[in-house]
């Protein structure tokens, strides 16, 4: 039976992170699909895990749990006539999770596969807006996991840490919680998140949420200097190009690619190799979307 593994999370969380960290922690002699959920038009998730050397399935421009449900159980079911081990499967930062409970309502998925674990990366730093600004979304993903890891601790206290706990147990009273410096975690307690014997709960929560967000896409073989691109991030954190929530790209510049993420108003910058080509993808409200996609696509 194969097994289907959930990393959740919402925008900017870091999904994509913890899921590099979990594969290089897994048996290498698993043969290990993922299939990536980009509300976007491209997906820059499926180029950094690509470096890693995965078999990617990509579904793009919209959400598994509702436009596109019918494409995903469409893959599903391809990737399982393949001879597998396990699935893992990184949703949109606005995935409902609850909805993952319905895949296995379909026989010949819940003869061949069976959902394992469902893990939702919680973001620290950005947990009080969230909670308050996406509680539909936030709390869906937390209600409906088996395990909450909790990401970027090391920018808040202690104490604070400790107070998202305890909202996190209120909202889910049977998950493992795991609140520490990623850089810590060993490769025992990344497995523990995938097979670990898992409570799932299933969460009715009724799918009314709206997905009234923008989203841009794009490939762009542009090059940029470093301070180039911090100054267009820097534009996205003045409100320049709309409110954007999430963005995240790989562009050229002289010697390297520059790999960039933007969580609600903050950014990093690393290089990144073994890169085939230039992409960015935004997620906000009200984008700006000409100005931001000359940015991309006019040479500076």
């Amino acid at each position: 039976m194969v097994k289907f593994d959930v990393i959740s999370g919402f925008l900017g969380s870091g999904k994509t992170t913890l899921i590099r960290k979990i594969l290089n922690s897994l048996d290498s002699s698993e043969k290990i699909v993922l299939i990536e959920n980009e509300f976007g038009d491209v997906s820059v998730d499926r180029e950094i895990l690509a470096i890693e050397g995965f078999d990617i399935y990509e579904i793009s421009n919209g959400c598994v749990c509702c436009k596109l449900k019918g494409e995903f159980i469409f893959t599903l079911k391809q990737i399982l006539s393949q001879k597998i081990d396990r699935i893992i499967f990184e949703p949109s930062g606005i995935f409902i999770l609850s909805e993952i409970f319905d895949l296995f309502k379909d026989p010949q998925i819940s003869s061949e596969c069976h959902l394992n674990s469902i893990t939702t990366v919680v973001d620290a730093q950005n947990f009080s807006n969230y909670i308050q600004s996406y509680s539909g979304f936030f709390k869906s993903q937390i209600c409906s996991a088996s395990s909450l890891i909790i990401s970027k601790t090391q920018l808040l206290l202690p104490e604070e840490i400790s107070q998202i706990e305890l909202q996190l147990r209120m909202l889910n009273e049977t998950a493992t919680i795991l609140a520490k410096n990623w850089t810590e975690l060993s490769n025992a307690e990344l497995l523990d998140l995938v097979d670990k014997k898992a409570i799932l709960m299933v969460n009715n929560m009724e799918h009314s949420l709206s997905h009234d967000f923008d989203s841009l896409g794009l490939r762009t073989s542009n090059i940029l200097k470093l301070e180039q691109l911090e100054n267009i991030l820097n534009k996205c954190k003045n409100g320049d190009f709309g409110n954007i929530l999430r963005g995240k790209g790989l562009i050229k510049s002289d010697n390297c690619f520059l790999e960039f993420h933007y969580v609600d108003g903050q950014y990093s910058i690393i290089a990144s190799k073994n890169v085939a080509t230039g992409v960015v993808s935004f997620i906000g409200t009200n984008l700006q979307k000409q100005p931001l996609t000359l940015t991309f696509l006019t040479d500076p």
